[in-house]
This record gives structure tokens, sequence and C-alpha cells, in this order.
């Protein structure tokens, strides 16, 4: 049975209904795919007219090197047809992702919302912000249209080990999920996050370089609390399943590691001679 749900893009969707308390399990093998939508205005047909953009500026849009040459980009311009707006009609913006066997074990494991996007487009998702440009291609919506509608994400794996992700966090939005097997770890670069265990708060993170879920990269534990956004808050991801690449590239990081395993075993260690202790 279809249903409706607000969420930013399809990926997003799986976490808004874990939220609401939906096991993940049983998204995993109910869920057979997720549509999301955009509607953008269409651009009048009898006064659109070509636009020039500077090559940096459609790069960073979202258009491709290679395509630049022969890219014709039309915007609005405003007649008696369209009474003066240019712009007549609408135009949707669809992304389909499907749940396939390797959406559904990332579902079943409740990775965080951009490695599930990964996963998406991997199986075959062609993401919105692709979906609206798809159209300013055809002449058929402008590149500010597109844009406003869409939200453009990171997407490539291999740029983990070149330039980690920055990413930025809204209040409440949670970064990592108490339970999850993930194993990416972060750095926290700007604005603060709560430490969440049982729907509590039992900590709060909030200076520049403090590192947060290593310890699953480290030991392969999962997460035992979650971590959720104080207001806007900017991280960088490290890939947890990539350590050995992490460590050369990032010194800082790997001193960081090694302090973090220290600790921890010397908890054990502290707490296994108090028990010793008791026993005699």
């Amino acid at each position: 049975m279809p249903s409706t749900l607000h969420t930013n893009d399809s990926p997003a969707t799986i976490g808004r209904l874990v939220d609401i308390g939906i096991p993940p399990y049983m998204l995993a093998s109910s869920v057979t795919m997720v549509l999301s939508q955009r509607l953008g205005r269409r651009l009048c047909v009898h006064c659109r007219q070509p636009v020039d953009y500077k090559k940096e500026e459609l790069l960073s849009f979202g258009f491709k090197e290679d395509e630049l040459d022969e890219l014709v980009i039309y915007g609005p311009k405003g007649c008696s047809k369209c009474n003066g707006l240019g712009y007549k009609g609408r135009v949707g913006f669809f992304e389909l992702m499907e749940v396939t066997e390797e959406v559904s074990k990332a579902i079943n494991a409740q990775v965080p919302e951009d490695q599930l996007r990964k996963v998406a487009i991997k199986e075959g998702m062609t993401p919105l912000r692709e979906a609206a440009l798809q159209k300013v291609r055809q002449g058929i919506t402008s590149i500010d249209e597109a844009l406003r509608r869409t939200v453009a994400h990171k997407e490539s794996l291999p740029a983990y080990l070149v330039n980690p992700d920055e990413e930025h966090y809204e209040d409440g939005d949670v970064i990592l999920r108490e339970g999850n097997n993930d194993k990416d770890f972060f750095k926290l670069l700007r604005g603060a996050v709560a430490v969440v265990k049982d729907r509590k708060k039992i900590a709060q993170l909030s200076e520049p370089g403090e590192y947060f879920g290593e310890m699953a990269a480290i030991t392969g534990e999962e997460r035992t609390a979650s971590i959720v956004s104080i207001g806007r808050s900017t991280i960088k991801r490290f890939p947890g399943d990539k350590l050995e690449e992490v460590i050369e590239k990032y010194p800082e990081v790997s001193l960081h590691l090694f302090r973090s395993l220290s600790q921890r075993l010397q908890k054990n260690n502290q707490m296994l001679m108090k028990l010793a202790g008791q026993r005699k």
C-alpha cells in the first residue's frame, strides 16, 4: 500500500520511519521502493533564451566536465504567452529508490543516511539533483529552478581518502544511531552534538576537533549511543573500513585512535584488577 511522507529525499525516508518506531528489519523486508518527487516551474517555450554560465559554476552545480562544450542552458525571459514570468506550467523531478538486496542489507544494518544513499545510487537510483539537471539539459527548466528544488550530495566513496567528507547537520539531525553496526567515525569541526543513550542525553561535545564514534572502527562493536546535532553543526567523516589508508594519510587521526585504544585498555585493566581484588 503506498504512503506519503515529507523528507528531503528517498534515503531520508528510511531514517524518518525508524525515528517513529518502525524496526529496520521490518522496513528492509516490507518496503519495495521509495519515490521522492519535487515540482519545478517549466520554462515558457515561446520566450526561453540561452544563458551563459562560467565553467566553474556549472561544475559546482553538478554537471560533468566532458559535457560542457556542447551544453546549452536556457533561462526565463518573459512574454505575453506566460504573462511576463518566463515560466508556464510545472515539471516533475523524480528519485526512485528500489529496495534491492544490497539496499535491504544497508537498511537492516541501520547505516547512516548518506551511506544508504551511496548504496542506492550504486544500485541504479538517480538522485533528485541529477534528475533536475537532466531537465535543464533538455531545456525544460532553468538552473535556478533545479537548484532551488533539490539538494546536492557528495556521493563519491573514493573522495573519502582524498578529502574526508565535510557534512552539515541541522538541529535534531541524527549523525549516528545507537545499535548501528556501521564503522565510520567523525571529527567535530563546528557547533555541538549530544550523546544520547536510551533517548536520554548523557553527554555533549562542543570543542572543535573532538572525535566520536571511533571505537566502532577500532573494535567492530555496535554503537553504544546516538549522536544528535545541537543546532547547526559541521563534522568531518572518516571511513572506518579503511583505517590503514586513513592512518597513512592523517597522522593526527592515528595518534587519536592510539590514545583512545590505550584509554580503553587501561579502563578494562583497572576493572579486571578490581574484580580480581574482590574475589580474593
